[in-house]
């Protein structure tokens, strides 16, 4: 019950951070900033990673709703002009989404880019956005659209892209950094308010599973932010384990950052490199009741009741190991399928005769 507890909680988490960071076009709309999912056309402020979904009752022609949510894929249409004049490279993609049935604006993560919370400059200018049928759609109905009718989706587009960059913090000799400012950019200034310091220790709270603490600097401008979003290759990888997730994100830490993952002694913590797990390199400990480390940049790692194999394994078909032995086995098995093996060669020496059945 608790490992199909923990999956719900992980999926329930996946997608409460997506709905958080992804946002439509609505008319008469009030202001991102609000948190709201529909924001004004003249008023788009995005962070980076986030998405920008354009339903077609919102495409600047489709004023007579010709074209509706459920008639808009990539089998019917494709995206025909995209004329970015500003900022193309902040721009992951742009493509169709078949599941929403809108087009879909996706922006590259950049944790050093850095926007005001009001009055944001554009750094993101799209002078027009084009879909065209590639075939008829609802074809002898009353409501058929002909092949190669073209939709302008918009444009004149203007976007302010970057995380929010909090108003200075008066540099202090202890401060713990509110939730509130996670996910933002945070600029210490000896200057605003604060002690005769000449640097500052910042804390924080990473939810119920992590903890940081480590020095600032006057000048410093630091990104701090986390989830507990579950990796699903890895869940399917060991789906006999028990796993909880942390992953930390940060445009780099002035200096290294003591981290506590707060787990049992009995439990197991690992470090995810490039989608496997390796040695985390944090060590238990009883005092913190945690395993601690210390890191300077972005971390994930991941928690689990059992001991999981992290040695190397035939990748290449060649019949050899990869001479890397933090390489994970991409289907998750472990040494206790050599340990079966060799207690069943033992009963077979025994007994003499084994009968098999599925």
């Amino acid at each position: 019950m608790k490992k199909v507890l923990s999956m719900v909680l992980a999926i329930a988490m996946m997608t409460s951070m997506a709905m958080a960071t992804t946002y439509t076009l609505g008319k008469n709309a009030i202001s991102i900033s609000t948190g709201a999912s529909g924001i004004d056309k003249d008023d788009i402020a995005l962070a980076p990673g986030d998405k920008l979904r354009i339903y077609p009752d919102e495409f600047e022609e489709n004023q007579n709703g010709d074209l509706t949510k459920s008639e808009f894929d990539s089998d019917y249409f494709s995206i025909t002009t995209k004329k970015i004049t500003k900022g193309a490279n902040l721009i992951a993609s742009v493509s169709i989404n078949d599941n929403e049935g809108c087009v879909e604006i996706k922006f590259n993560q950049d944790y050093d880019l850095s926007r005001k919370e009001k009055d944001a400059k554009k750094n993101v200018e799209i002078e027009k956005l084009e879909v065209k049928t590639k075939k008829t759609v609802n074809e002898d109905e009353t409501n058929e659209i002909k092949k190669n009718k073209t939709f302008l989706v918009c444009q004149n587009l203007s976007i302010a892209v970057g995380h929010v960059k909090v108003d200075p913090y008066g540099l202090q000799e202890d401060m713990e950094l509110s939730s509130n400012d996670l996910g933002k950019v945070l600029c210490f200034d000896k200057d605003a308010g604060g002690e005769d310091v000449s640097y500052g220790t910042m804390s924080v709270e990473l939810g119920d599973i992590a903890y940081l603490e480590g020095r600032v600097y006057d000048g410093d401008e630091v990104f701090y932010d986390y989830d507990e979003d579950a990796d699903t290759d890895i869940l399917k990888a060991y789906p006999d384990a028990e796993m909880s997730f942390v992953n930390i994100y940060t445009n780099g830490f002035p200096t290294a950052m003591d981290l506590e993952v707060y787990a049992d002694e009995d439990e197991y913590v690992y470090a995810v490199k490039d989608g496997k797990l390796v040695a985390s390199g944090l060590k238990w400990d009883e005092d913190a009741y945690a395993y601690t480390g210390k890191i300077r940049s972005s971390a994930s790692y991941v928690i689990s009741d059992i001991e999981l194999d992290t040695t190397a394994v035939d990748t290449d078909g060649d019949g050899e190991t990869d001479d890397n032995t933090t390489e994970n086995p991409e289907t998750g098995a472990n040494d206790v399928v050599g340990v079966a093996t060799a207690l069943a060669v033992v009963s077979l020496v025994a007994a003499g005769a084994v009968s098999l059945k599925k």
